[in-house]
Parts: structure tokens; sequence; C-alpha cells
């Protein structure tokens, strides 16, 4: 039988939507704030927090929770593919976490997932079919939109995905000495170009409607790219829900 921990379990999101598909595996979920959720899955006690996107925001958002009791912390969420095998939708589970330095463009820190954690994830996710690419994470200080910065960033780190915040949480739980793991769905393969479009999104990855079609009238060749991110986010919220509804009620914190 897995152990059962008294403390709640920690998971951390960048964006709504990834926070509510989290929740969407949950039981007797309940609000506390804009950005904090609490939930059941199974016995286990759930605190699901929306930290916004980037380095920064994540790092203000997590030393709020300094010293609150955590049994381990989770990074979900999407990422984006900097390998050519990869494709939307598969789920990338990385031994480590690799971000360069605060002050430095050439120290590239690793950050080790917890083994077993990883391997409880890996066996679930097989026994859901939900297609797995396993290799490291890159959490870049900018977002890579297109393919050119993909593959020099893939090639650099030798990471097979990058996001914008597992490197963080994955420092944070290593201060805390905190059980981690990553669960990061691909959005865009690495030869989706993404538009760099100022302001079409809220720090929590809400889409501005207003922004988006002013946006889609200047530049309607954008649309198409914009209806496929829409699909493929849709895709990976399902595989977020999948796996957490049934990761989460059994995962052994040990």
């Amino acid at each position: 039988m897995p152990h059962t921990p008294t403390l709640p379990l920690a998971v951390f999101t960048a964006l709504s939507w990834e926070s509510a598909a989290v929740r969407a595996a949950l039981r007797q979920v309940r609000r506390e704030d804009t950005h904090m959720s609490r939930g059941m899955a199974g016995k286990q006690e759930v605190v699901v927090i929306t930290g916004g996107i980037g380095p920064r925001r994540t790092q203000q958002v997590v030393e709020r929770f300094l010293h609150t009791p955590f049994s381990a912390l989770l990074s979900v969420g999407c990422a984006g593919a900097l390998q050519p095998d990869l494709r939307s939708g598969q789920l990338v589970l990385a031994p480590d976490i690799r971000m360069f330095a605060a002050d430095s463009e050439s120290q590239l820190d690793c950050f080790p997932v917890h083994p077993d954690l990883l391997a409880q994830a890996q066996s679930v996710a097989r026994q859901a079919s939900i297609p797995v690419a396993q290799g490291p994470l890159f959490t870049s200080r900018r977002a890579l939109l297109s393919m050119e910065e993909k593959e020099q960033q893939g090639a650099r780190t030798e990471a097979i995905a990058v996001e914008m915040e597992s490197g963080v949480h994955a420092a944070f739980a290593q201060t805390r000495q905190l059980p981690f793991l990553a669960l990061r769905v691909i959005l865009d393969p690495v030869g989706m170009s993404l538009p760099a479009i100022k302001g079409l999104t809220t720090q929590e990855g809400d889409v501005r409607p207003l922004k988006a079609l002013s946006y889609v009238v200047t530049q309607p060749r954008a649309l198409p790219i914009l209806l496929e991110l829409r699909r493929v986010r849709a895709l990976a919220a399902q595989t977020i829900t999948t796996l957490c509804r049934t990761l989460l009620p059994i995962l052994d914190i040990g």
C-alpha cells in the first residue's frame, strides 16, 4: 500500500488553463483566492497554485510559500519541443531540469527530479497510453518563438523541451528539501514558429479577445497558427487531466 502523506501536495502551474486542467482531476475543489485552490485526489490533499509566466514572476510566487508545509512539489504544464521527433500532446518526463544561472549565460545548473516520483509517473503514463518522451527540460528566461531559436537552445543545452518555470520550481524544492517532479506536455513542435503578439495574453495565459481579433484583422496569415495553438492547447489540457486523475491519488511520496 502506498504511504499516504499527511501534508498537502503542491502543484505549481504558470497558466490558468493548466491549473484548470489539474483541478479537473480533483474532487471537492475550493478556491482560496484567484491564484490558489485546494482539492482532493483520493486521500491526498492537493494545493494548485497559478504562478504566471517566466522565471522572475515564478520566483516571486514560490517565495510566498517558503515556510508552507508540503509533502512534495510538482511543476505541471506545457512546453515547447526542442527536438524534431517530439509532437504536440506528448508528455515529457525529465530526469533533470536545466537552467542558466541568474548571473551567467554559460553556467548551466541542473536540478534532478526525484527518481521514485519519476518512475511512478512513467508507469502511470504507460498504463494510460499517454505518449512519453524522456529527456532533460530547459527553463528559458525568455520565450523561444522561432524554429531557429529552438534548435539552437536544444543543441546548446542538450534538452528535449523548453518552458519558463520548472527550473525555479526545482530550485525551490531543493531549497525546501522536497521531492520534485515535472510533468510537461508538448504544445508547439520545433517546426511551429509562434507569433510575437505583445499583450495577447495576461500573465496567467488568458487570451485577450480584442487583442487577438485586432491582430488577426491586420495579420490574417496568423489565423491558422492561432487556431492550431487553440487545438493543441486543448490536447495538452486533456493529457494533463488524464495523467493527474490517475497519478495524484496513488503518488507515493515515501
